[in-house]
């Protein structure tokens, strides 16, 4: 190959790369990057003013020992899962990338021996109590800084109080719960079980750790909330979830009547395994924590959705559940509020007045409401995905109804003035 030959080969991919530089610098020209005012999301920083370790053993769930008393090792278990990878828990099992994890609780900090601990791991010092693995689990790299554990932490105070309960349960000798976490000796036996007698599963830690985060200002705001607006809400579902009474599901269950229902209560509906074991019932407490963030509450749930973070759009949200149902349920701070489905032979006027005075104290009056007899109400998904909204009113035959006389309202039993609804429960939409 002669030089004029090299010459051309040169001179082409000179071209080329001329071209190619000067099509990035017009293309620059044109086209600004610039920084958006806003974020798409905030990152969320650590109160410093509260204190480290306040702010570690005291999260959005209340106080740790009081949320480890009442902790459910069978979900920590389950939370432990995601840890599977880099750790093993079983014991005498060898380590994997992280040391093995059997009988943790009370263990020096670097205890695996022959275990490739960090330096300031080895240096820190200190025995893995309660309040330092929970700490740990929060964020490891704040506890311990200079760890080389590529792990972010647990965020959710509930979550972390299930996995140390299993990591204490996991072991030849489980240490005592604190003493301040406010339940008697008798009650709390190592690793967190429930004594003999006591309820079991999902529904009796829910119940208690609902109590630690203040449940009863939850359903005093799902009393006052505005169903109508929690209907729009949950429109937001309608791709996922069937509202109607008796609708088939969709790509998850149909919600009708499904508070007080249990966790996996649509009968035939593919639950995944996690909500088949969590049991328990969707009261007012459960509701508001799935509602918030899913996966924290049911670890391993297939329900892809993030959560509704606003406290008053979930109250209002549940509010129009409660209200979706044949037998809605009784709220501390106001009445019951009227089924969604009206009494049948009434006029189509009747379904306001239905509405407008039903109060606590008239649906105790009534012997037996007849719709609840001829059609039970339709077992309600646990949200494995979003709530689709429902028809407000759909008539169910009431066949022992008594007809209204001739100039009456065709409404359920006509109330005396001292049955009309105390001033303080929320007007139906």
């Amino acid at each position: 190959m002669n030089a004029y030959e090299l010459n051309k080969i040169a001179g082409a991919i000179l071209g080329t790369l001329t071209v190619i530089l000067g099509v990035n610098a017009i293309a620059h020209g044109i086209f600004h990057e610039e920084k958006p005012e806003k974020p798409g999301y905030d990152v969320v920083v650590k109160d410093e003013k509260s204190g480290g370790g306040e702010a570690a053993s005291k999260g959005a769930g209340g106080d740790f020992h009081a949320l480890l008393a009442s902790a459910d090792p069978a979900k920590g278990e389950q939370v432990a899962k995601r840890c599977g990878a880099c750790h093993s828990f079983g014991k005498g099992e060898p380590a994997k990338m992280g040391p093995n994890l059997y009988g943790v609780v009370g263990a020096k900090h670097a205890h695996m021996e022959g275990f490739g601990y960090s330096d300031p791991m080895k240096k820190s010092g200190g025995n893995w109590d309660f309040d330092s693995l929970n700490k740990w689990l929060e964020d490891p790299k704040a506890y311990i800084p200079g760890t080389t554990m590529a792990f972010a932490g647990i965020k959710s105070p509930e979550e972390r109080a299930n996995l140390v309960a299993y990591l204490n349960k996991n072991s030849d000798a489980p240490k005592p719960l604190p003493k301040d976490a406010g339940s008697k000796p008798d009650d709390n036996p190592p690793g967190g079980q429930k004594a003999p007698g006591d309820q079991t599963g999902a529904e009796g830690s829910d119940k208690a750790v609902a109590k630690a985060t203040g449940a009863g200002d939850v359903e005093a705001k799902v009393a006052a909330a505005d169903p109508a607006k929690g209907e729009q809400i949950s429109k937001r579902c309608s791709a996922c979830h069937s509202f109607g009474k008796g609708e088939p599901a969709k790509v998850g269950p149909n919600l009708y009547g499904v508070v007080g229902a249990k966790h996996a209560h649509q009968e035939g509906f593919g639950y995944s395994d996690p909500m088949k074991k969590s049991g328990g019932n969707w009261d007012i407490a459960s509701l508001d924590k799935w509602l918030e963030n899913p996966k924290a509450y049911i670890p391993g749930t297939t329900m892809a959705f993030a959560g509704i973070k606003n406290p008053d759009e979930r109250a209002a949200l549940i509010a129009y559940l409660n209200k979706n149902s044949d037998n809605p349920q009784q709220l501390s701070g106001g009445a019951a509020p009227a089924p969604a489905a009206a009494p049948a032979e009434a006029a189509p006027e009747a379904a306001k007045p239905a509405n407008e005075q039903s109060g606590g104290d008239q649906e105790k009056a009534k012997p037996a409401p007849a719709p609840a007899a001829e059609t039970p109400p339709a077992a309600a998904p646990a949200p494995e995905s979003k709530p689709a909204p429902a028809p407000e009113e759909q008539p169910a035959p009431a066949p022992n109804a008594t007809p209204a006389p001739s100039g009456a309202e065709p409404a359920a039993p006509a109330p005396a003035a001292p049955d009309a609804p105390p001033a303080d429960a929320p007007k139906q939409p």
